[in-house]
């Protein structure tokens, strides 16, 4: 039995504004309990991804319906221990540890839905860097482009939070992956997995190199920086190439107001990542916006098919196959230090998954 307090501590935002920080505010408020099919969660540790929860701040893109409400939410990755379970359920106990993917993941506690959880061993870093970067990763390779033997991969911000498992789910399906990163620091470590080729694009020719090495192109790319990084490597995608648009965030709201905005064949990379919009392109190539696996009716996502990606991601790590790299080295802790793990994971000097404990 866990004692439960009477309240807890959340983030909450009370209206949009320009930038998470700007509107996050830190509240105290009654523990609530779960209903049907629920859980509470004490939460430990909470995701970062700075480019979603900025745009969840202004009310952009997906987020859209927040200007119009009195309050909501923040955080959407989380990792702890069930505290209270609603009617219902019967797959998760109180005391078990779990990874969930939902809102309100940045507060102490949260409810749920029992689906969304993943039990896992402990509540760790690394369970939250694997319930959501690594499955994206999963399902974009996977299942959506459909990775396989000798082609060749590249990925962007391949030391980020969801590249750095981009680039090994793609050598572990035999591929030959490129690795482009912005630092010799994050080369390092990309180097030390063995992979074909590493590229500090700020030190090399993004586009010479590939034009050099890669004369027949690359036939998947793993794209989340968008802009010139992305440019470069447009002329050198293969016959039948797939650019997965996993993000673009060289050209997200807190680059400011000048930052680059290119378009692909006249639609708006922010159109095309948030519309879920495939571009067809000559020879068979294609950039790809939306990439979770579908159903067959082309109407939904293949929850099937992205359970089946959860669960190979965290059977990998178990058997030590994929590595689950956590920046904590900012030292931040607990919500009211949420907004600035938000700025650090933004300046884009992290190396794996940014995630901050809670407790």
């Amino acid at each position: 039995m866990i004692k439960l307090p009477a309240t807890y501590r959340r983030l909450v935002a009370k209206r949009t504004g320009r930038s998470f920080r700007e509107v996050a505010e830190v509240e105290e408020v009654p523990l609530p309990q779960p209903g049907d099919n629920e859980v509470l969660i004490r939460l430990k540790y909470a995701g970062i991804n700075g480019g979603c929860e900025t745009f969840r701040a202004r009310g952009e893109h997906a987020f859209a319906a927040n200007k119009s409400k009195d309050a909501y939410a923040l955080g959407a990755e989380g990792a702890g221990v069930i505290a209270a379970v609603g009617q219902g359920v019967t797959s998760l106990t109180v005391g078990q540890a779990v990874a969930c993917n939902s809102a309100a993941a940045f507060a102490e506690y949260g409810v749920t839905q029992a689906a969304m959880c993943t039990p896992v061993d402990e509540a760790s870093a690394q369970a939250v860097a694997l319930s959501l970067s690594a499955l994206t990763a999963a399902a974009a390779l996977e299942v959506t482009a459909c990775v396989k033997e000798g082609d060749v991969v590249l990925v962007t911000a391949a030391a980020g939070g969801t590249g750095h498992f981009a680039v090994q789910l793609a050598q572990l399906a035999g591929a030959r992956v490129v690795a482009v990163a912005g630092s010799d620091a994050k080369k390092q470590r990309l180097q030390a997995l063995g992979l074909e080729r590493v590229i500090n694009y700020k030190e090399e020719d993004l586009a010479a190199v590939l034009g050099l090495e890669y004369p027949q192109g690359v036939d998947i790319v793993y794209e989340g920086v968008g802009g010139a990084v992305r440019a470069a490597i447009m002329p050198h995608l293969a016959p039948g190439a797939r650019l997965l648009q996993v993000g673009y965030i060289s050209e997200y709201p807190h680059m400011g107001p000048d930052a680059a905005a290119p378009v692909e064949q006249g639609l708006p990379l922010s159109e095309l990542f948030w519309g879920g919009k495939t571009v067809e392109l000559e020879g068979g190539r294609k950039v790809v916006g939306q990439v979770w696996p579908k159903c067959c009716c082309g109407a939904l996502q293949d929850v099937a098919a992205i359970r089946r990606c959860k669960r190979r991601v965290f059977q990998l790590h178990q058997q030590g196959k994929l590595q689950a790299w956590v920046d904590e080295s900012h030292g931040f802790r607990g919500v009211e230090q949420i907004p600035d793990a938000i700025d650090y994971m933004l300046q884009g000097g992290h190396i794996g998954k940014v995630v901050i404990p809670i407790e």
